[in-house]
């Protein structure tokens, strides 16, 4: 079989594909487009860039869609060229967070989770959302990345991924540079922005020390079934190696002593999280550890 883990996942692909092809058709035709038409192609585009952070590029990192390891390089790099991020970057940035899902501060006022909520925050609560969605992508750090993929020995990798990244951007800024400016900069950064609204809205008000509550899930049908079980995060984090449709799986496996706990369910999906949050302006303090 060419597929891993399921035949499901020749759909993440084709979104990966068709996202490549529509930014290339989208550089080639920009100019030609009246402004009514640039905006909701525009707003086409933020939504893919978002999707494919969330889903397309997340489930690959945890279920490399191909046994062949070529393929998986292939598409990867693929992925990169979409988010113009090595997702080999991606891939380390998330495993982190997963190793230490969310962690509050420490001694020294850090935290091991790079992308935690409560990195910046202040008196062991969690960053201000719009702070936390809007400055996460600069304070990015590669360098750590270029550490683990020498130790790794995916250094030919990482590189390869970067270089797809600048060609692809100098290629779109060379068919069209109104395109660049107006289209591809602002989807990038806001697409990011929204990559991060999404993460936060998946651990505000989870206990980070709790392993049955250190995530919110929401288990709308439409989400879940257009996201591919995204809404399942907390199921996730207790197995992210689970492939994504199988999530819904894990939540009857664990439903016990996830029923025995205090977590957030969210009514909302995580990127409408605030909704769920409104007038709530608190994170709960710290917990006990449970043993894992």
């Amino acid at each position: 079989m060419l597929f891993r883990y399921s035949i499901w996942d020749s759909a993440l692909l084709l979104v990966a594909v068709s996202q490549m092809l529509f930014i290339l058709w989208l550089a080639v035709t920009w100019n030609s487009h009246p402004l009514e038409s640039k905006l909701l192609l525009g707003s086409t585009y933020l939504f893919l860039f978002w999707y494919n952070a969330l889903v397309v590029t997340h489930n690959f990192v945890h279920t490399p869609w191909f046994r062949a390891k070529w393929l998986n390089r292939m598409a990867s790099i693929v992925n990169s060229i979409n988010l113009f991020v090595p997702a080999l970057h991606y891939r380390y940035l998330h495993l982190n967070h997963h190793q230490y899902e969310n962690d509050r501060k420490d001694a020294t006022g850090r935290t091991l989770d790079g992308s935690s909520t409560f990195a910046y925050g202040k008196d062991e609560q969690s960053e201000h959302v719009l702070s936390y969605c809007l400055l996460s992508l600069l304070r990015d750090d590669l360098r750590d990345t270029v550490r683990q993929a020498n130790h790794s020995r995916e250094t030919a990798q990482l590189w390869i991924e970067l270089t797809a990244c600048f060609v692809s951007s100098i290629a779109y800024l060379l068919i069209s540079w109104q395109f660049f400016v107006f289209c591809l900069l602002p989807v990038f950064y806001f697409g990011w922005c929204l990559a991060y609204l999404s993460n936060y809205y998946e651990h505000y008000g989870a206990i980070p020390e709790q392993r049955y509550a250190n995530s919110a899930s929401h288990y709308g049908r439409i989400y879940n079934w257009l996201c591919c079980n995204e809404g399942y995060h907390q199921e996730h984090h207790l197995r992210p190696n689970v492939h994504w449709s199988r999530r819904p799986q894990i939540y009857k496996q664990m439903q016990a002593e996830l029923e025995n706990v205090d977590r957030v369910i969210l009514t909302f999906p995580h990127p409408l999280g605030f909704l769920h949050h409104r007038g709530k302006t608190k994170t709960p303090t710290k917990q006990p550890v449970l043993q894992r």
